[in-house]
């Protein structure tokens, strides 16, 4: 009796694991191929109209928290001075850093302090202790110094407190963001008015160099964590978010680099720093808000307006970084979960926030769900070794193909630095990348299932090191 149990147990996990593979294979060739077709046509667009500008511009402001991160941090903000873009200011905020990062602000920019600075708490933050000033040509650069709030959420909800201009950029202190990429990203605010967010392509600038803010090359490099990031970013974004588009159905405006309507942002109450996961959170409370109160919006990816990150270097950086992401998934998802397969909120609730909690959340518990059923088939004398290697390895193909496929996208976007060379490596890349990196994110996310509280309330910020950057 029990064994006859086991048995139809096992059977019915074969087909679900049968299932599982091609659902999840088939969305991510839709992806794939639309993403690429879709950036083909852009391009071609394009060139056929010449480019036409604008003269037109959105204000906005750029956000960009520190914690520790003098250097880089400098380096950042003199890249966005050379920003093709006419009107904007830069908000630093010092989220009470324990290093001289203030102080090399205040050098670096020539910062003065303001006597008074009127904030208005539009949004809950840490108290702001002072206020700095000075402009960079037409450029107003605005530092705030302010009680540590333990993480990014909280650091820009001061900045959205003190910015001037009604749209507003979210990145990271350690980021190059490329010269071109607002006037690409103000595209999407000026041809859709429902337009609250969109979010830019991230691309790994470790081995990147850059003049003028905008990349000369981007090879791969000599460290695979980070080349294997780098095939990552390409397989995350160019494919899946295209064709999210579509459906109006982005789950994340990457933290890395959004920009946001800053009224539809304090409407909701901005950020919440109680999130170990802020950038998705904020995504979905916007879908929640405006699908429940039935108000037209749009949240856009635009491949082109670029922002170059710094990746993890070390295994030990990459697991925290994936830790918490994954816990602030599995948060976010918990916190939401009223929206799950509720007609009320489209695509989004009936396929996207499904999509997360099988494919990326509960992912490394049917891995392990999976060994466990192979291990029944054999001892049952049922499983057909041949077909499991069959199988296997077709994934394993489809795995390789997809990520280079990917990758080779970059084809299509502004700075196109694909090599021979980079096809030679690429192809090694996306082999180890299947076989080794992204077995290793599983475990990584099996472990978060369990440390959550670990992580929580913590700023996670790997090494950086200063890019190499020149001037014209």
């Amino acid at each position: 009796m029990a064994e006859n149990i086991l048995r139809h147990l096992i059977i019915f996990s074969n087909i679900f694991f049968f299932f599982f593979l091609i659902i999840y294979s088939t969305y991510l060739l839709i992806c794939g191929v639309y993403g690429s077709v879709k950036m083909y046509r852009y391009r071609k667009m394009e060139r056929l109209h010449n480019e036409l500008e604008h003269e037109f511009y959105f204000p906005i402001s750029i956000i960009v928290p520190v914690y520790n991160k003098g250097t880089t941090g400098v380096q950042t903000v003199q890249n966005l001075l050379k920003q093709d873009y006419t009107h904007y200011e830069i908000v630093i905020v010092d989220d009470g850093s324990k290093d001289n990062t203030k102080e090399l602000m205040i050098e670096a920019f020539s910062l003065k302090k303001e006597k008074y600075r009127p904030v208005r708490y539009v949004v809950p933050c840490k108290p702001v202790r002072e206020v700095y000033s000075a402009r960079r040509g037409d450029v107003l650069i605005t530092l705030i110094s302010k009680e540590n709030g333990g993480c990014k959420a909280d650091a820009v909800n001061a900045g959205i407190n003190v910015s001037a201009y009604p749209y507003f950029v979210n990145m990271d202190g350690d980021e190059i963001l490329q010269k071109d990429a607002l006037k690409y990203v103000g595209r999407a605010f000026l041809e859709d008015d429902h337009v609250i967010a969109a979010g830019g392509n991230l691309k790994i600038s470790n081995n990147a160099r850059f003049t003028d803010a905008m990349p000369v090359s981007d090879p791969f490099g000599k460290n695979l964590v980070v080349d294997m990031q780098m095939v990552e970013y390409g397989r995350s974004f160019i494919g899946s978010r295209m064709f999210q588009n579509m459906l109006n159905m982005n789950l994340i405006i990457s933290g890395g680099y959004g920009v946001f309507k800053k009224s539809a942002v304090v409407e909701i109450g901005g950020y919440d720093s109680k999130s170990m996961g802020e950038d998705m959170e904020l995504t979905i409370h916007l879908h929640e808000y405006y699908r429940k109160n039935k108000k037209p919006y749009v949240m856009k990816y635009v491949p082109d307006s670029v922002c170059w990150t710094q990746a993890p270097e070390s295994m030990k950086d990459l697991t925290r970084q994936r830790e918490r992401w994954n816990c602030g998934l599995l948060q976010t998802l918990k916190k939401y979960k009223h929206m799950i397969l509720n007609v009320k909120y489209g695509c989004i609730g009936m396929f996207m926030l499904p999509y997360m909690i099988i494919y990326e959340l509960l992912a490394p518990a049917f891995v392990l769900l999976g060994i466990v059923v192979i291990a029944g088939n054999l001892i049952l004398g049922v499983l057909n070794v041949a077909f499991v290697i069959y199988l296997n390895v077709l994934y394993f193909l489809f795995g390789i193909i997809f990520s280079m496929v990917s990758y080779l996208d970059n084809i299509y976007t502004k700075t196109n630095f694909v090599t021979g060379k980079d096809i030679c490596k690429g192809l090694l890349v996306c082999f180890l990348d299947v076989l080794f990196f992204r077995p290793y994110l599983m475990c990584v996310g099996f472990k978060s299932y369990f440390s959550s509280k670990k992580v929580a309330g913590k700023w996670v910020s790997p090494n950086r090191v200063k890019v190499e950057t020149t001037d014209d």
